[in-house]
Protein backbone atom coordinates (compact mmCIF):
# COMPACT_ATOMS: atom_id res chain seq x y z
CA UNK A 1 0.00 0.00 0.00
CA UNK A 2 2.90 2.40 0.68
CA UNK A 3 4.24 1.93 -2.85
CA UNK A 4 0.80 2.46 -4.38
CA UNK A 5 0.27 5.59 -2.31
CA UNK A 6 3.54 7.07 -3.53
CA UNK A 7 2.73 6.23 -7.15
CA UNK A 8 -0.81 7.59 -6.84
CA UNK A 9 0.55 10.82 -5.38
CA UNK A 10 2.99 11.20 -8.26
CA UNK A 11 0.49 10.36 -10.97
CA UNK A 12 -2.41 12.39 -9.64
CA UNK A 13 -0.64 15.59 -8.60
CA UNK A 14 -2.64 18.52 -9.99
CA UNK A 15 -1.50 22.13 -10.40
CA UNK A 16 -4.96 23.64 -9.82
CA UNK A 17 -7.17 23.60 -6.74
CA UNK A 18 -10.78 22.42 -7.26
CA UNK A 19 -13.61 24.55 -5.91
CA UNK A 20 -15.48 23.29 -2.82
CA UNK A 21 -18.60 22.75 -4.86
CA UNK A 22 -16.89 20.49 -7.34
CA UNK A 23 -14.59 18.66 -4.97
CA UNK A 24 -17.20 16.20 -3.64
CA UNK A 25 -18.55 15.51 -7.11
CA UNK A 26 -15.14 14.94 -8.62
CA UNK A 27 -13.50 13.02 -5.75
CA UNK A 28 -14.79 9.61 -6.78
CA UNK A 29 -13.85 10.18 -10.40
CA UNK A 30 -10.44 11.46 -9.32
CA UNK A 31 -9.80 8.40 -7.16
CA UNK A 32 -10.95 6.10 -9.95
CA UNK A 33 -8.66 7.74 -12.51
CA UNK A 34 -5.71 7.59 -10.09
CA UNK A 35 -6.36 3.94 -9.31
CA UNK A 36 -6.64 3.12 -13.01
CA UNK A 37 -3.36 4.95 -13.66
CA UNK A 38 -1.59 2.92 -10.97
CA UNK A 39 -3.08 -0.38 -12.17
CA UNK A 40 -1.93 0.42 -15.71
CA UNK A 41 1.68 0.53 -14.58
CA UNK A 42 3.86 -2.59 -15.00
CA UNK A 43 3.97 -4.64 -11.78
CA UNK A 44 6.67 -3.93 -9.22
CA UNK A 45 9.08 -6.63 -7.96
CA UNK A 46 8.31 -8.94 -10.88
CA UNK A 47 6.76 -9.39 -14.30
CA UNK A 48 8.32 -9.46 -17.76
CA UNK A 49 9.20 -5.77 -17.91
CA UNK A 50 10.89 -5.75 -14.49
CA UNK A 51 13.03 -8.78 -15.28
CA UNK A 52 13.96 -7.46 -18.73
CA UNK A 53 14.98 -4.19 -17.07
CA UNK A 54 17.08 -6.08 -14.53
CA UNK A 55 18.75 -8.19 -17.24
CA UNK A 56 19.56 -5.11 -19.32
CA UNK A 57 20.80 -3.27 -16.23
CA UNK A 58 23.08 -6.17 -15.34
CA UNK A 59 24.57 -6.16 -18.86
CA UNK A 60 24.92 -2.39 -18.63
CA UNK A 61 26.92 -2.75 -15.41
CA UNK A 62 29.12 -5.41 -17.01
CA UNK A 63 29.88 -3.19 -19.99
CA UNK A 64 30.44 0.04 -18.06
CA UNK A 65 32.42 -1.39 -15.13
CA UNK A 66 34.21 -4.39 -16.64
CA UNK A 67 37.14 -2.24 -17.79
CA UNK A 68 37.54 -0.13 -14.62
CA UNK A 69 37.36 -3.14 -12.29
CA UNK A 70 39.92 -5.12 -14.29
CA UNK A 71 42.15 -2.21 -15.27
CA UNK A 72 45.05 -3.91 -13.51
CA UNK A 73 45.65 -6.05 -16.61
CA UNK A 74 46.00 -3.05 -18.91
CA UNK A 75 47.91 -1.18 -16.20
CA UNK A 76 50.48 -3.96 -16.07
CA UNK A 77 50.75 -4.14 -19.90
CA UNK A 78 51.20 -0.40 -20.27
CA UNK A 79 53.94 -0.26 -17.62
CA UNK A 80 55.76 -3.40 -18.72
CA UNK A 81 55.44 -3.23 -22.51
CA UNK A 82 54.05 -0.03 -24.00
CA UNK A 83 55.76 2.46 -21.67
CA UNK A 84 58.65 0.61 -19.97
CA UNK A 85 60.92 1.93 -17.25
CA UNK A 86 62.51 5.22 -18.28
CA UNK A 87 59.58 6.48 -20.39
CA UNK A 88 58.86 10.16 -19.75
CA UNK A 89 55.57 10.71 -17.92
CA UNK A 90 55.21 7.03 -17.04
CA UNK A 91 53.49 7.88 -13.72
CA UNK A 92 50.55 9.20 -15.73
CA UNK A 93 49.54 5.60 -16.46
CA UNK A 94 48.68 4.90 -12.82
CA UNK A 95 46.90 8.24 -12.66
CA UNK A 96 44.88 7.34 -15.77
CA UNK A 97 43.73 4.05 -14.22
CA UNK A 98 42.65 5.64 -10.95
CA UNK A 99 41.08 8.65 -12.70
CA UNK A 100 39.02 6.39 -14.95
CA UNK A 101 37.32 4.58 -12.08
CA UNK A 102 37.21 7.62 -9.82
CA UNK A 103 35.68 9.94 -12.39
CA UNK A 104 33.12 7.29 -13.36
CA UNK A 105 31.84 7.75 -9.82
CA UNK A 106 32.67 11.42 -9.39
CA UNK A 107 30.88 12.46 -12.59
CA UNK A 108 27.61 11.44 -10.93
CA UNK A 109 27.78 14.73 -9.02
CA UNK A 110 26.93 16.36 -12.34
CA UNK A 111 25.14 13.57 -14.22
CA UNK A 112 22.70 12.73 -11.39
CA UNK A 113 21.13 16.20 -11.03
CA UNK A 114 21.26 16.64 -14.82
CA UNK A 115 19.26 13.48 -15.48
CA UNK A 116 16.87 14.23 -12.66
CA UNK A 117 16.17 17.69 -14.11
CA UNK A 118 15.81 16.47 -17.72
CA UNK A 119 14.50 12.88 -17.62
CA UNK A 120 12.98 13.30 -21.10
CA UNK A 121 16.52 13.29 -22.55
CA UNK A 122 17.54 10.01 -20.91
CA UNK A 123 18.15 8.13 -24.19
CA UNK A 124 20.34 10.84 -25.81
CA UNK A 125 22.32 11.06 -22.57
CA UNK A 126 22.84 7.30 -22.60
CA UNK A 127 23.97 7.34 -26.24
CA UNK A 128 26.62 9.92 -25.31
CA UNK A 129 27.65 7.64 -22.44
CA UNK A 130 28.03 4.66 -24.78
CA UNK A 131 30.15 6.79 -27.12
CA UNK A 132 32.39 7.71 -24.18
CA UNK A 133 32.78 4.02 -23.35
CA UNK A 134 33.72 3.15 -26.93
CA UNK A 135 36.23 5.95 -27.48
CA UNK A 136 37.66 5.58 -23.98
CA UNK A 137 38.69 2.00 -24.80
CA UNK A 138 39.55 2.57 -28.45
CA UNK A 139 41.66 5.68 -27.82
CA UNK A 140 44.56 3.97 -25.98
CA UNK A 141 44.98 1.68 -29.00
CA UNK A 142 46.54 4.66 -30.79
CA UNK A 143 48.47 6.02 -27.79
CA UNK A 144 52.15 6.80 -28.30
CA UNK A 145 52.65 8.82 -25.12
CA UNK A 146 51.40 8.19 -21.55
CA UNK A 147 49.29 11.35 -21.62
CA UNK A 148 47.30 9.90 -24.52
CA UNK A 149 46.14 7.11 -22.21
CA UNK A 150 45.36 9.68 -19.51
CA UNK A 151 43.09 11.69 -21.83
CA UNK A 152 41.24 8.76 -23.42
CA UNK A 153 41.09 6.03 -20.78
CA UNK A 154 41.19 8.40 -17.81
CA UNK A 155 39.07 11.36 -18.94
CA UNK A 156 36.83 10.31 -21.86
CA UNK A 157 35.78 6.89 -20.55
CA UNK A 158 34.05 8.36 -17.45
CA UNK A 159 31.34 9.72 -19.77
CA UNK A 160 30.04 6.15 -19.46
CA UNK A 161 28.32 7.42 -16.31
CA UNK A 162 25.62 8.84 -18.57
CA UNK A 163 24.97 5.29 -19.75
CA UNK A 164 24.87 3.32 -16.49
CA UNK A 165 23.43 5.87 -14.04
CA UNK A 166 19.79 5.53 -15.22
CA UNK A 167 19.87 1.75 -14.75
CA UNK A 168 20.98 2.15 -11.13
CA UNK A 169 18.47 4.83 -10.15
CA UNK A 170 15.49 3.39 -12.08
CA UNK A 171 15.94 0.18 -10.07
CA UNK A 172 14.12 1.96 -7.23
CA UNK A 173 11.01 2.21 -9.43
CA UNK A 174 11.02 -1.42 -10.57
CA UNK A 175 11.85 -3.12 -7.26
CA UNK A 176 10.82 -2.38 -3.68
CA UNK A 177 10.39 -5.45 -1.45
CA UNK A 178 13.13 -7.24 -3.43
CA UNK A 179 15.30 -4.18 -3.87
CA UNK A 180 18.35 -5.59 -2.07
CA UNK A 181 18.58 -8.81 -4.06
CA UNK A 182 17.71 -6.96 -7.29
CA UNK A 183 20.56 -4.50 -6.73
CA UNK A 184 22.85 -7.43 -5.93
CA UNK A 185 21.94 -9.06 -9.25
CA UNK A 186 22.45 -5.84 -11.19
CA UNK A 187 25.76 -4.97 -9.54
CA UNK A 188 26.90 -8.56 -10.12
CA UNK A 189 27.23 -7.42 -13.71
CA UNK A 190 30.32 -5.55 -12.56
CA UNK A 191 31.85 -8.83 -11.41
CA UNK A 192 30.84 -10.57 -14.63
CA UNK A 193 32.50 -7.83 -16.65
CA UNK A 194 35.52 -8.01 -14.36
CA UNK A 195 35.84 -11.74 -15.09
CA UNK A 196 35.25 -11.58 -18.83
CA UNK A 197 37.26 -8.43 -19.57
CA UNK A 198 40.72 -9.55 -18.32
CA UNK A 199 40.62 -12.87 -20.18
CA UNK A 200 39.22 -11.22 -23.30
CA UNK A 201 41.97 -8.59 -23.27
CA UNK A 202 44.70 -11.16 -22.61
CA UNK A 203 43.44 -13.54 -25.32
CA UNK A 204 43.09 -10.81 -27.93
CA UNK A 205 46.45 -9.28 -27.02
CA UNK A 206 48.20 -12.61 -27.49
CA UNK A 207 46.42 -13.50 -30.73
CA UNK A 208 45.84 -10.23 -32.57
CA UNK A 209 48.04 -7.65 -30.85
CA UNK A 210 47.41 -4.58 -28.73
CA UNK A 211 45.70 -2.25 -31.23
CA UNK A 212 43.33 -4.86 -32.70
CA UNK A 213 42.40 -6.05 -29.21
CA UNK A 214 41.24 -2.66 -27.93
CA UNK A 215 39.48 -1.68 -31.17
CA UNK A 216 37.50 -4.91 -31.36
CA UNK A 217 36.55 -4.75 -27.65
CA UNK A 218 35.35 -1.15 -27.95
CA UNK A 219 33.18 -1.90 -31.00
CA UNK A 220 31.63 -4.91 -29.27
CA UNK A 221 30.88 -2.84 -26.17
CA UNK A 222 29.19 -0.19 -28.30
CA UNK A 223 26.93 -2.70 -30.06
CA UNK A 224 25.88 -4.40 -26.82
CA UNK A 225 25.33 -1.06 -25.11
CA UNK A 226 22.91 0.16 -27.78
CA UNK A 227 21.04 -3.17 -27.57
CA UNK A 228 20.22 -2.57 -23.87
CA UNK A 229 18.62 0.86 -24.35
CA UNK A 230 15.04 -0.26 -25.19
CA UNK A 231 14.84 -2.13 -21.87
CA UNK A 232 16.44 0.48 -19.59
CA UNK A 233 13.28 2.51 -19.32
CA UNK A 234 11.41 4.04 -16.38
CA UNK A 235 8.42 2.32 -14.82
CA UNK A 236 6.68 5.57 -13.83
CA UNK A 237 5.60 8.15 -16.43
CA UNK A 238 8.14 10.85 -17.29
CA UNK A 239 6.93 14.43 -16.60
CA UNK A 240 5.62 15.93 -19.85
CA UNK A 241 4.92 19.60 -19.13
CA UNK A 242 6.56 22.45 -17.26
CA UNK A 243 4.30 22.13 -14.21
CA UNK A 244 5.01 18.42 -13.78
CA UNK A 245 8.73 18.96 -14.37
CA UNK A 246 8.89 21.74 -11.78
CA UNK A 247 7.11 19.52 -9.24
CA UNK A 248 9.47 16.60 -9.99
CA UNK A 249 12.55 18.79 -9.45
CA UNK A 250 11.56 19.83 -5.93
CA UNK A 251 13.68 18.16 -3.27
CA UNK A 252 12.80 17.63 0.38
CA UNK A 253 16.06 18.41 2.16
CA UNK A 254 14.97 16.74 5.40
CA UNK A 255 17.34 13.85 4.60
CA UNK A 256 20.25 16.19 5.37
CA UNK A 257 19.17 16.15 9.03
CA UNK A 258 19.32 12.36 9.30
CA UNK A 259 22.34 10.73 10.90
CA UNK A 260 22.07 7.85 8.43
CA UNK A 261 23.04 10.18 5.57
CA UNK A 262 26.32 11.18 7.21
CA UNK A 263 27.13 7.73 8.61
CA UNK A 264 26.60 5.92 5.30
CA UNK A 265 28.28 8.61 3.19
CA UNK A 266 31.26 8.66 5.56
CA UNK A 267 31.52 4.88 5.53
CA UNK A 268 31.45 4.84 1.73
CA UNK A 269 34.22 7.43 1.58
CA UNK A 270 36.48 5.67 4.09
CA UNK A 271 36.00 2.24 2.54
CA UNK A 272 36.77 3.65 -0.90
CA UNK A 273 40.16 4.97 0.23
CA UNK A 274 41.41 1.38 0.38
CA UNK A 275 38.87 -0.68 -1.56
CA UNK A 276 40.37 -0.14 -5.02
CA UNK A 277 44.01 -0.80 -4.16
CA UNK A 278 43.99 -4.64 -4.33
CA UNK A 279 42.40 -4.90 -7.79
CA UNK A 280 44.90 -2.40 -9.24
CA UNK A 281 48.07 -3.65 -7.54
CA UNK A 282 47.63 -7.43 -7.22
CA UNK A 283 48.81 -8.11 -10.83
CA UNK A 284 51.91 -5.97 -10.27
CA UNK A 285 52.57 -7.55 -6.85
CA UNK A 286 52.44 -11.02 -8.39
CA UNK A 287 55.04 -10.16 -11.04
CA UNK A 288 57.24 -8.58 -8.33
CA UNK A 289 57.18 -11.98 -6.60
CA UNK A 290 58.53 -13.55 -9.79
CA UNK A 291 55.28 -15.18 -10.88
CA UNK A 292 53.90 -14.87 -14.41
CA UNK A 293 51.66 -12.10 -15.72
CA UNK A 294 49.03 -14.78 -16.34
CA UNK A 295 48.96 -15.56 -12.60
CA UNK A 296 48.10 -11.92 -11.95
CA UNK A 297 45.31 -12.07 -14.53
CA UNK A 298 43.94 -15.23 -12.89
CA UNK A 299 43.92 -13.66 -9.42
CA UNK A 300 42.17 -10.54 -10.68
CA UNK A 301 39.57 -12.68 -12.46
CA UNK A 302 39.05 -14.79 -9.31
CA UNK A 303 38.55 -11.62 -7.28
CA UNK A 304 35.97 -10.28 -9.71
CA UNK A 305 34.29 -13.69 -10.03
CA UNK A 306 33.93 -13.93 -6.24
CA UNK A 307 32.20 -10.55 -6.23
CA UNK A 308 29.32 -12.02 -8.27
CA UNK A 309 27.98 -14.28 -5.49
CA UNK A 310 29.21 -11.70 -2.99
CA UNK A 311 26.92 -9.03 -4.41
CA UNK A 312 23.98 -11.43 -4.42
CA UNK A 313 24.66 -12.53 -0.84
CA UNK A 314 25.17 -9.04 0.58
CA UNK A 315 22.19 -7.71 -1.35
CA UNK A 316 19.97 -10.48 -0.01
CA UNK A 317 21.32 -10.10 3.53
CA UNK A 318 20.56 -6.37 3.40
CA UNK A 319 16.90 -7.29 2.85
CA UNK A 320 16.71 -9.54 5.92
CA UNK A 321 19.51 -8.50 8.35
CA UNK A 322 20.05 -5.26 10.27
CA UNK A 323 22.14 -2.98 8.07
CA UNK A 324 24.77 -2.58 10.83
CA UNK A 325 25.49 -6.31 10.72
CA UNK A 326 25.83 -6.39 6.94
CA UNK A 327 28.16 -3.35 6.87
CA UNK A 328 30.36 -4.84 9.60
CA UNK A 329 30.59 -8.13 7.71
CA UNK A 330 31.55 -6.44 4.44
CA UNK A 331 33.99 -3.82 5.73
CA UNK A 332 35.70 -5.72 8.55
CA UNK A 333 35.89 -8.97 6.61
CA UNK A 334 37.58 -7.36 3.61
CA UNK A 335 39.94 -5.41 5.89
CA UNK A 336 41.07 -8.58 7.66
CA UNK A 337 41.61 -10.24 4.28
CA UNK A 338 43.97 -7.42 3.26
CA UNK A 339 45.90 -7.34 6.51
CA UNK A 340 46.34 -11.11 6.91
CA UNK A 341 45.67 -13.06 3.71
CA UNK A 342 47.41 -10.61 1.38
CA UNK A 343 49.70 -9.44 4.17
CA UNK A 344 51.24 -12.89 4.59
CA UNK A 345 50.55 -14.16 1.09
CA UNK A 346 53.54 -15.06 -1.08
CA UNK A 347 52.14 -18.22 -2.65
CA UNK A 348 49.48 -18.54 -5.31
CA UNK A 349 47.31 -20.52 -2.88
CA UNK A 350 47.31 -17.86 -0.16
CA UNK A 351 46.76 -15.09 -2.69
CA UNK A 352 43.89 -17.04 -4.24
CA UNK A 353 42.25 -17.26 -0.80
CA UNK A 354 42.66 -13.51 -0.46
CA UNK A 355 41.14 -12.93 -3.91
CA UNK A 356 38.08 -15.02 -3.02
CA UNK A 357 37.46 -13.40 0.39
CA UNK A 358 38.10 -9.87 -0.80
CA UNK A 359 35.91 -10.40 -3.85
CA UNK A 360 33.08 -11.77 -1.70
CA UNK A 361 33.18 -9.00 0.90
CA UNK A 362 35.21 -6.03 -0.39
CA UNK A 363 34.35 -5.61 -4.06
CA UNK A 364 30.73 -6.42 -3.15
CA UNK A 365 30.24 -3.41 -0.87
CA UNK A 366 28.04 -1.66 -3.46
CA UNK A 367 25.57 -4.55 -3.13
CA UNK A 368 24.19 -2.92 0.03
CA UNK A 369 23.90 0.57 -1.47
CA UNK A 370 20.21 0.10 -2.32
CA UNK A 371 19.42 -0.62 1.33
CA UNK A 372 21.53 2.31 2.52
CA UNK A 373 19.84 4.67 0.08
CA UNK A 374 16.36 3.39 0.99
CA UNK A 375 17.11 3.87 4.69
CA UNK A 376 18.07 7.50 4.09
CA UNK A 377 15.34 8.33 1.55
CA UNK A 378 12.52 6.78 3.62
CA UNK A 379 10.27 6.11 0.60
CA UNK A 380 10.73 9.58 -0.95
CA UNK A 381 10.89 8.70 -4.68
CA UNK A 382 12.71 11.94 -5.55
CA UNK A 383 15.80 11.18 -3.45
CA UNK A 384 17.49 7.95 -4.70
CA UNK A 385 19.20 9.63 -7.68
CA UNK A 386 20.63 12.42 -5.53
CA UNK A 387 21.73 10.13 -2.71
CA UNK A 388 23.31 7.69 -5.15
CA UNK A 389 25.20 10.63 -6.66
CA UNK A 390 26.52 11.57 -3.19
CA UNK A 391 27.64 7.98 -2.58
CA UNK A 392 29.26 7.83 -6.01
CA UNK A 393 31.14 11.08 -5.40
CA UNK A 394 32.40 9.75 -2.05
CA UNK A 395 33.54 6.57 -3.76
CA UNK A 396 35.14 8.60 -6.53
CA UNK A 397 37.10 10.74 -4.05
CA UNK A 398 38.44 7.60 -2.40
CA UNK A 399 39.35 6.07 -5.73
CA UNK A 400 41.08 9.11 -7.20
CA UNK A 401 43.18 9.65 -4.09
CA UNK A 402 44.14 5.96 -3.92
CA UNK A 403 46.49 6.30 -6.91
CA UNK A 404 48.73 9.09 -5.57
CA UNK A 405 48.57 7.62 -2.06
CA UNK A 406 49.60 4.19 -3.36
CA UNK A 407 52.53 5.65 -5.29
CA UNK A 408 53.66 7.54 -2.17
CA UNK A 409 53.32 4.50 0.11
CA UNK A 410 55.25 2.30 -2.31
CA UNK A 411 58.28 4.57 -1.85
CA UNK A 412 58.36 3.88 1.90
CA UNK A 413 60.24 0.99 3.42
CA UNK A 414 58.71 0.87 6.90
CA UNK A 415 58.42 -2.92 6.97
CA UNK A 416 61.78 -3.89 5.48
CA UNK A 417 62.58 -7.47 6.44
CA UNK A 418 58.99 -8.20 7.46
CA UNK A 419 57.19 -11.46 6.84
CA UNK A 420 55.04 -12.18 3.83
CA UNK A 421 53.93 -9.29 1.66
CA UNK A 422 55.06 -6.85 4.34
CA UNK A 423 58.64 -7.65 3.41
CA UNK A 424 58.18 -7.25 -0.35
CA UNK A 425 59.39 -3.73 -1.19
CA UNK A 426 57.36 -1.74 -0.43
CA UNK A 427 53.89 -3.25 -0.10
CA UNK A 428 53.62 -3.34 3.69
CA UNK A 429 52.48 0.25 4.17
CA UNK A 430 50.17 -0.02 1.16
CA UNK A 431 48.17 -3.04 2.26
CA UNK A 432 48.05 -1.87 5.88
CA UNK A 433 46.60 1.44 4.70
CA UNK A 434 44.03 -0.43 2.61
CA UNK A 435 42.95 -2.57 5.55
CA UNK A 436 42.77 0.21 8.15
CA UNK A 437 40.67 2.51 5.96
CA UNK A 438 38.10 -0.25 5.55
CA UNK A 439 38.06 -0.85 9.31
CA UNK A 440 37.41 2.88 9.75
CA UNK A 441 34.55 2.61 7.24
CA UNK A 442 33.03 -0.20 9.27
CA UNK A 443 33.11 1.92 12.43
CA UNK A 444 31.64 5.00 10.71
CA UNK A 445 28.89 2.98 9.07
CA UNK A 446 27.31 1.82 12.32
CA UNK A 447 27.32 5.20 14.07
CA UNK A 448 23.83 6.31 13.21
CA UNK A 449 20.60 6.80 15.08
CA UNK A 450 18.08 4.12 14.17
CA UNK A 451 15.10 5.82 12.47
CA UNK A 452 11.91 5.49 14.48
CA UNK A 453 8.87 4.14 12.67
CA UNK A 454 6.25 6.77 12.04
CA UNK A 455 3.25 6.66 14.37
CA UNK A 456 -0.22 6.71 12.93
CA UNK A 457 -2.61 8.57 15.24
Amino acid sequence: MAAEAIELAELSAAPTRPSPASSIKSSSAFDEEGANAVSALPPVDGGKDAWLFLAAGTLCEALAWGAPFSAGVLHQYWLATLFPEGTAGRDLITLAVTLQTGLCYFACAFFGPLMRAYPQYRVPFQVIGIAGTVFGIMGPAFATEPWHVLVTFGLIYPLSGLYYLPSVTLLFEWFQARRGIASGIMFAGTGIGGVVFPFTVSALLNRFGYKAALISISIGMGILGVATLPFLRPRLPVPKNSVEMAAARKVDTAFLKRSTFYAFSGATLLVSFGNFIPSVWIPTYVTDLGMSEYDGTILLAVMNAASIPGLLILGHLSDIWPIRAVMTLSCSGSALACIFLWGFGKSIGMLSAFAVVFGLLGLSFSGIWAKLISTIAQDDPTLPTLIYSVFAVARGIGNITSGPVANALLTSNLFAGGKGAYGVPNYGALLLYSGLTMVAGSVAGVLFKTPRPQRLD
